[in-house]
């Protein structure tokens, strides 16, 4: 199944996982989350949602927040933050931390589609 980010916070919906802590099951589509479901972190509505594109990952390695979802993203970077596009993961600061909740670097993991 297809996963979705939320443009706002970084938020990958994996349907695989579900969102437990909200009512939905593992293995609901994003598709079949109800019209009132929100993002997590952020409570964006699904509309702020995009389909998550597979591409080369040997060329930028994504990791992702374990405790709030958030995807970095080298090729996006963290502007509101000063990181600039094209920072690789292990070349942020190691005072950085997740935009959205504020983990630091050791709770984000390789990012596997």
């Amino acid at each position: 199944m297809k996963k979705y980010i939320c443009e706002v916070c970084g938020y990958v919906y994996d349907p695989a996982v579900g969102d437990v802590d909200h009512g939905i099951k593992a293995g609901t589509s994003f598709n079949d989350l109800p019209e009132d479901w929100t993002c997590p972190p952020c409570g964006a509505d699904k509309h702020a949602f995009a389909e998550v594109k597979e591409h080369d990952t040997n060329e930028t390695e994504k990791f992702m927040c374990e405790v709030c979802g958030y995807v970095y993203d080298p090729a996006v970077g963290d502007a509101e933050h000063g990181i600039k596009a094209g920072t690789s993961f292990n070349d942020l600061p190691e005072d950085w931390t997740c935009p959205p909740c504020g983990a630091d670097k050791h709770a984000f993991r390789k990012f596997k589609y």
